[in-house]
């Protein structure tokens, strides 16, 4: 079940007519059949893509006395063994569907059952006795839920287009939340580009009954860090074996399906993992699916295909040139639910569009650097403490001096890339360095690119605020503990897992993370750090657990990410496309800009003073969403401001 949505309210507000075309902007996501139904003054409805008992009625599911019913998108992956305590219970199953258990879960433990789901989910529950609706989502964030409420009526639905289909809803853009997604290259949990619509965060439910409306968290992956007295007492050998054995059995878990599954292959050790566990299981022959590049600065699939070959797998590559990525960008901009800074979003798209081909399952590797330490600004965060210790002039001299030395290669993650981002977050402490090196746009270059109006709202005592919201409260052992729970709790939710979700569900592909199983996140949150970061080294003791079952250059590869060459494209002809888009006269309409900060981006850009393909890609994603919501070229209402008075302040 791959698309949901419904409605709290009286009529008209729960007009089937306006259900139908809210649903119907969600065939993508399901386009095995639809299902209803309306009970008193809630609807539920659901899209279906069938993977578990193909032959089932798409419908919502419900109890025995057809008193709770429930949708859900996603998947339940130990639903067979919640069913069989639930039929010792005496519960009865009309289906193997695995959504079917949660009705009959609430029965047993009210909102308590989110602790008994494994999975990755997006669900509604509505008790027609209670008049309760509840709304849960995974705990890592892998499946969306956006809702709107007014403390009495509550609209919900997986993808914002759907609650833009009723009429309550009328678009106007968030200036907090713009703010927010101009610093980070996305819009974080609860935030959403639109005034009144939230997303429901990760490891939350939302209650509303007669008493009103209330989101409460019910799993927090923070607990698990530094582990306990037993676990901190186990040898590197103890911890592997017990690591070995969680990743196969959660692999095993991810992989029931009645329908083919393969693997999305990056040629990284986190897929390459995946790929070993599931071949376990089915042998070889397994579809593995990769991505390759005409421009061999960004073609990394060699790795893919070694591995591949070493698994004996049923590989299918796709080697894109520009040709394809145009494509990609201007299906991506016609059709993404809300804007997202992250270039890859198209590639991720395209290799779904050929998975899907094949099969309608595909597990991935998301995850594994938010739980090992496998992203390289870990150790830059181990550099710039280094540095601290020397006075700020003379380190700004340093970085200074090297940056001069290097030229300007607009390659792929090249070492002059990596030192601008290392010099922009420098004199930063941690946690703002490191928002500012995964961001969008500095926030001293955010000041130049906002438009008057966007400017007034926002707070200029306080320049870094949209970075703010985003710290951690808990303690932790250390400070890379204290980095990892934070880009598991931002950038994995709502950059990698929505940019997954939204460009495989465009390709109505499933995709699943066994690196996400909960109990897999939680003993490996408890993994001293140094058993994750040692020296130079990223991954360590994932590296201990798969030395011997990976092909040896896949373990010596640099990590570089899912990249496309969009730098060069500025510099071979896109930058003109650019200057059209944000010419003064259409970023003056648009009213979210200023046209001198835009131009700037672009001039650096294509006289190769800088790499600015981060900054634009994310202002491209944002004008082609705001062309898809409001209109091309349109002017664009934001919420809560009184425009005409901004206008003539300024």
């Amino acid at each position: 079940m791959c698309g949901i949505a419904g409605a709290l309210g009286p009529e008209p507000f729960g007009d089937p007519e306006i259900a139908h075309r809210m649903l119907d902007t969600l065939v993508h996501r399901g386009p095995d059949g639809l299902g209803f139904v309306s009970a008193g003054s809630c609807w539920l409805g659901q899209r279906r893509l069938a993977i578990i008992d193909l032959e089932a009625p798409p419908r919502p599911f419900a109890n025995e006395r057809g008193t709770v019913f429930c949708v859900c998108n996603g998947q339940i992956y130990n639903s067979e063994e919640l069913r069989a305590d639930l039929e010792s219970r005496g519960h009865r199953f009309a289906t193997h569907v695995d959504t079917e258990v949660i009705p009959h879960l609430w029965e047993e433990l009210g909102v308590e059952l989110v602790h008994r789901l494994d999975g990755m989910f997006a669900f509604a529950i509505w008790d027609s006795e209670r008049r309760m609706l509840v709304l849960g989502r995974d705990r890592a964030g892998e499946k969306p839920l956006f809702y709107w409420t007014d403390g009495r009526r509550v609209l919900f639905a997986s993808e914002i287009r759907a609650l833009l289909a009723h009429p309550v809803i009328t678009p106007r853009l968030d200036p907090d939340a713009l703010l927010r997604y101009l610093a980070h290259g996305y819009f974080p949990a609860p935030m959403s580009p639109l005034g009144g619509v939230r997303k429901l965060p990760a490891a939350h439910f939302l209650v509303a009954a007669e008493r009103g409306v209330a989101v409460s968290r019910y799993w927090n992956l923070d607990r698990y860090f530094g582990g306990t007295a037993a676990s901190n007492s186990r040898s590197p050998r103890q911890i592997a074996v017990e690591l070995d054995a969680r990743l196969r059995e959660a692999v095993r878990r991810r992989s029931r399906s009645d329908v083919p599954i393969g693997v999305l292959l990056s040629g990284g050790i986190d897929s390459s993992t995946v790929l070993s566990y599931v071949v376990e299981t089915h042998g070889s022959g397994v579809p593995v699916f990769t991505i390759g590049h005409n421009d061999l600065a960004f073609d990394e699939s060699r790795f893919a295909v070694e591995t591949a070959r070493f698994f004996d797998a049923d590989l299918r590559r796709l080697v894109l040139d520009r040709s394809d990525l145009e494509e990609g960008l201007a299906l991506i901009g016609a059709t993404m639910d809300e804007p997202l800074g992250d270039a890859s979003t198209i590639p991720t798209h395209l290799i779904a569009r050929l998975a899907r081909r094949h099969v309608k399952v595909a597990l991935s590797g998301e995850g594994a650097d938010e739980l090992f330490a496998g992203y390289p600004t870990y150790l830059g965060h181990r550099l710039a403490d280094t540095l601290g210790v020397l006075p700020p002039s003379v380190r700004r001299a340093m970085v200074a001096a090297a940056r001069r030395c290097l030229p300007v290669t607009m390659g792929n993650v090249g070492l002059d890339y990596l030192l601008q981002r290392f010099a922009s977050g420098l004199d930063r402490d941690r946690l703002e360095r490191h928002q500012v090196w995964f961001g969008a746009i500095d926030p001293e270059r955010l000041e130049g690119l906002l438009s008057p109006r966007l400017l007034a709202h926002r707070d200029e005592a306080a320049p870094a605020a949209p970075l703010a919201a985003s710290r951690p409260c808990a303690p932790f052992p250390d400070a890379l503990a204290e980095l990892l729970y934070t880009d598991f709790c931002t950038y994995l939710q709502d950059d990698l897992l929505t940019k997954v979700d939204r460009a495989a569900m465009l390709a109505s592909l499933e995709v699943r993370a066994p690196f996400l199983d909960h109990e897999l996140a939680e003993f490996v949150a408890g993994i001293p750090s140094r058993l994750k970061l040692r020296g130079l080294t990223t991954k360590v003791i994932l590296r201990r657990v798969v030395r011997g079952r990976l092909p040896a250059a896949v373990l010596a590869r640099r990590k570089r990410g899912f990249n496309i060459p969009f730098s060069r494209w500025i510099l071979d002809g896109l930058d003109e496309s650019l200057r059209r888009r944000f010419r003064r006269e259409r970023v003056s309409a648009r009213g979210l800009l200023a046209f001198e900060g835009v131009e700037r981006l672009i001039e650096e850009h294509v006289s190769r003073r800088a790499d600015h393909h981060k900054p634009l890609y994310t202002l491209l994603a944002l004008d082609l969403w705001c062309d898809r919501t409001f209109g091309d070229g349109a002017e664009v209402p934001i919420d809560g401001l009184d425009r005409a008075c901004l206008l003539h302040a300024s």
